[in-house]
């Protein structure tokens, strides 16, 4: 057998590390995950047997050109299971090549991959033999009217945070925050009835960043059949790796960018649950936590469930009409999350209503305060206001008679607000109005000011 066993002694040596740790209760945890990357090249048939040095758990391929390949995994015995298709990967694509979604290897010993393809590439994956580590219970979510639900952390279902950081404890990139608009499902193409979804999780998080190319997981939280929920994309500060939040959200409420949907992820957050969810239904477990998280979620950003409504992107622009709790295909040409659970989306959005009960809407739009012009020169000016609220930031000016200019938006959502402007003409009287929007919305205008150039 492949699978290393522990012994007596290095299970001796691991209970006394634990013993002689000191207070809060450290636990074992998952097991490190065990990767083996291989360029298979153009595959025009029946590819090679790669036999990787440790029970396959999970397989993932890409390929530059081709339809979908097929795969299919030796038992340890030697037997052959049947050849099957894979499943394009929900998460989309970039870089110009196709991935496919993790295929369950149910501990094969090798693998073959046939079709006609150029340029394939496997990472064949291991979530469950590799060495444990000692890991620390984190802190509990935040207080809300509708408490989130119980969820497993990403040091609770085995997150190896060196792949997204360098040895020295730093991150590898940094990440952004938006406050959260739309409430995105999906689902992940994996195995249904999972024997060890904690394994899955860990697996797809080392294909999206080792092999994807991605900075971290790509969906905010995940769900699997039990009802169970983890945390998923990495939360915390910048320029940390430890410090992260169960919430999914900064000090200030905003929710991190995920990768689950491409083009509309900033502001949005993305819910996958485990499984494919074209030909069975949603397990009722897994819909009751899925409901319970997006009530958290509606009820903590004032998102009407059952509403329709514009999202404009607030890091690139762009505007799509969708509804607020939707699925992935409502945003992109995709089968995701499955017919089944698209299905249930409308009575899902029902039951999320029933227990948010009415929302309440932001209708006041930001005031501007402490408006003021400094660094006046003969070219130039800068403008420097605040808003009661986090808002955009747009100046129009002008001098009478002449087109009015348009400033670049700030879309980042700040209380201080600083605008230079350039280019400007000596000794000449300007007037310029200060443009705003808060995250739901509302527009403001100050009244016309005036200033003039030395």
């Amino acid at each position: 057998m492949k699978r290393t066993l522990a012994t007596a002694a290095s299970a001796l040596t691991l209970a006394v590390i634990l013993s002689a740790i000191p207070l809060p209760v450290a636990a074992l945890g998952p097991p490190r995950t065990l990767t083996a990357e291989r360029s298979l090249g153009a595959i025009d048939g029946t590819g090679p047997l790669v036999d990787p040095t440790f029970p396959v758990d999970y397989l993932g391929l890409s390929w530059a050109l081709g339809p979908l390949p097929s795969v299919r995994f030796r038992a340890e015995d030697g037997t052959w299971g049947r050849w099957t298709r894979v499943h394009e990967d929900d998460v989309p694509a970039r870089g110009g090549r196709t991935w496919s979604a993790l295929e369950f290897a149910d501990e094969a010993d090798a693998y073959q991959v046939r079709g006609r393809n150029e340029a394939v590439r496997a990472v064949a994956i291991n979530t469950t033999d590799g060495p444990r580590q000692v890991v620390w219970d984190e802190p509990a979510a935040q207080a809300s009217h509708i408490a989130q639900p119980a969820l497993v952390t990403r040091a609770g279902w085995g997150a190896d945070e060196q792949l997204r950081c360098n040895p020295d404890g730093t991150p590898k990139h940094t990440w952004t925050f938006y406050p959260t608009k739309k409430l995105i499902v999906h689902h992940t193409v994996t195995e249904n009835a999972d024997p060890d979804p904690a394994a899955t999780v860990r697996a797809i998080y080392q294909y999206h960043v080792q092999s994807r190319g991605f900075i971290d997981i790509a969906y905010n939280f995940l769900v699997d059949a039990n009802g169970t929920i983890y945390k998923g994309r990495y939360s915390g500060p910048n320029g940390t790796c430890y410090q992260d939040t169960v919430t999914g959200e900064n000090a200030n409420g905003r929710g991190v960018t995920g990768a689950h949907t491409g083009g509309w992820n900033s502001g949005t957050m993305g819910i996958a649950v485990l499984g494919h969810y074209d030909e069975v239904p949603l397990p009722d477990a897994a819909r009751a936590a899925l409901v319970g998280h997006l009530a958290w979620e509606s009820e903590r950003h004032l998102i009407d469930p059952v509403a329709t409504s514009a999202f404009t992107n607030p890091s690139g622009g762009g505007t799509k009409t969708t509804p607020n709790i939707s699925g992935h295909r409502d945003w992109s040409a995709t089968a995701c999350p499955g017919a089944n659970l698209y299905a249930a989306l409308p009575s899902i959005r029902e039951e999320v209503a029933a227990a948010v009960g009415p929302v309440a809407t932001d209708t006041s739009p930001p005031r501007f305060s402490r408006v003021r012009i400094s660094d006046l020169g003969r070219r130039r000016a800068t403008i420097r206001w605040r808003t009661s609220e986090p808002a955009t930031g747009q100046v129009r000016y002008w001098t009478p008679g002449r087109a009015r200019r348009l400033t670049p938006l700030d879309d980042t959502f700040q209380r201080p607000h600083e605008v230079v402007l350039r280019g400007l003409r000596p000794d000449t009287g300007y007037r310029y109005v200060i443009l705003g929007r808060d995250p739901a919305g509302n527009r403001a205008r100050s009244t016309v000011k005036r200033f003039e150039t030395r």
